[in-house]
């Protein structure tokens, strides 16, 4: 999708075949590149550069409403992380 500074992805499948055909520059997770490192189809121009990231993902409703999709959503994912 255009931005104002240009091109941005907010899937980072697309942001990886736009670097793989030389539109930009993609950062993300070397566990979903790294065949492509190791094929030469991309680069990594720092080299083993690896930044820690901490992501939060919060889930909120308003009070007195009932989502029962959410609320089937949270229960499945307490029991995932049990």
């Amino acid at each position: 999708m255009p931005t104002s500074s240009g091109i941005g992805f907010d899937r980072s499948d697309l942001a990886v075949i736009a670097a793989m055909n030389h539109i930009g520059v993609a950062m993300g997770r070397k566990r979903l590149v790294q065949k492509r490192l190791d094929s030469g189809e991309l680069v990594a121009p720092f080299g083993d550069m690896a930044l820690k990231c901490h992501q939060h993902y919060y889930i909120t409703t308003l009070p007195g409403r009932q989502w029962p999709k959410i609320e089937a959503f949270i229960s499945w994912l307490q029991e995932q992380v049990k």
